[in-house]
């Protein structure tokens, strides 16, 4: 339990930072033009490595073997003192991953980044508790291109009264795997991203670069680093991430893939099960409203195993679709340039495009709840040719689907 001087300090904090956050949201331009931005240092951003060790990543601006210092919030804020460190065990290099293990499940810590100690500041992040009776966490996707509208989301999750243990993010994170779009992402992440960690999915638009599997420190999986695709547990949950590119990835890969799949799901022991990956397997704007090849190796899998939710991104809409007892939803409003969407089959529940939203998902032993937030409605006009990210809007948070999913 908190201690009653830690409290105040951090309800404090939190009402300072809340309030520093909404005047920067108030008066926001979104463009990538005119912020500061040190695009050779990124971070430090968290990933979580088996759904309870958190991982600190942070790529610097010169080779060192990266270390850090942390400690329990309650003893920091009461003595100010750091006395537990941690370093990774090999570097050297740029980009940092250092573990941190045998935490105190639901405790807040407090750590500071450097060249084998902390000496960047001091951040604080909240362990996710061992096993969770409920829990929230959020999911959004397709960040691409517009940095500025991706920067709004990140700040309005920030925001959110509810606090997520992890964040998922289903792929596009960048237009292309070059330097200068991956320290957009970091730069616009940043509002959540020291405190919460995020989970990322590859999309086609990384191309499966080497330059994702540098930035986060992931669980292991299989594919390319142990790290092309891989699950991890939370609470009464199993998630399971897919790479779904099989056009960039080849025949005997994605089949590798198909066949680790279902020993995942085989092998599952978990009431709840999430599966996540970039690409659609129903969406309305397919013409048929389904993607034949991922329903035929995947979707029968889910249907076969029981698996509840499905999170794709890709399409640049919002849709929550029913099939054979499967909720599947599509959330690409990130940032990227959005599109028109409605619903033009049977199984989809709710459709909404040129919208920048995320899904915040609340979990306990006999339900799913789903609430998509809407941040900010695309002016179609000012969109036009999907180049045009430099629109002038505010936050306006409106809840434009709600969805229980009955896991009793």
């Amino acid at each position: 339990m908190k201690s009653e001087s830690f409290a105040t300090k951090r309800s404090g904090l939190t009402i300072f930072w809340a309030f520093v956050l909404a005047l920067v949201l108030s008066s926001i331009v979104l463009s990538a033009e005119g912020r500061e931005l040190n695009e050779s240092f990124w971070g430090p951003y968290l990933t979580l490595k088996d759904g309870s060790t958190v991982v600190v990543n942070w790529k610097s601006d010169q080779g060192y073997i990266g270390g850090l210092n942390y400690e329990r919030a309650d003893f920091y804020l009461e003595n100010e003192e750091l006395r537990k460190s941690a370093r990774e065990q090999e570097g050297g290099g740029l980009f940092h991953h250092v573990e941190l293990d045998g935490l105190t499940p639901g405790m807040e810590y407090v750590y500071s980044i450097g060249k084998d100690s902390g000496d960047r500041g001091v951040n604080y992040f909240g362990n996710p508790r061992d096993d969770p009776s409920n829990f929230t966490f959020f999911v959004y996707g397709d960040t691409r291109t517009c940095p500025g509208r991706h920067r709004l989301v990140a700040s309005e999750m920030a925001l959110d009264p509810f606090d997520p243990s992890f964040i998922i993010h289903t792929g596009d994170l960048v237009e292309s795997p070059v330097s200068n779009n991956w320290s957009d992402f970091f730069w616009a992440i940043k509002p959540f991203s020291k405190s919460t960690p995020i989970l990322p999915v590859l999309g086609n638009h990384e191309r499966n670069h080497e330059s994702y599997y540098d930035a986060f420190g992931l669980p292991q999986g299989g594919g390319d680093y142990g790290e092309q695709w891989y699950s991890f547990s939370h609470g009464g949950a199993k998630f399971i991430v897919l790479d779904s590119n099989a056009d960039q990835m080849g025949l005997s890969n994605f089949l590798e893939e198909r066949e680790w799949l279902v020993e995942e799901l085989e092998n599952n022991t978990k009431p709840v099960t999430v599966v996540i990956f970039h690409h659609p397997i129903y969406s309305s704007v397919y013409s048929e409203g389904v993607d034949a090849g991922l329903a035929d190796s995947w979707g029968s899998l889910f249907e076969k195993h029981g698996v509840d939710l499905v999170f794709n991104g890709h399409v640049h809409s919002y849709e929550r679709a029913v099939k054979n007892g499967v909720t599947y939803v599509v959330t690409g409003g990130g940032g990227a340039p959005t599109g028109n969407l409605s619903s033009r089959f049977d199984f989809s529940r709710k459709a909404k495009g040129d919208s920048l939203h995320y899904v915040r998902v609340s979990m306990d032993k006999s339900e799913i709840k789903l609430q998509t937030i809407e941040v900010a409605r695309i002016n179609r006009d000012a969109d036009a040719g999907r180049v045009d990210c430099n629109v002038d809007m505010t936050a306006d948070r409106v809840v434009i689907d709600e969805a229980v999913i009955d896991v009793s």
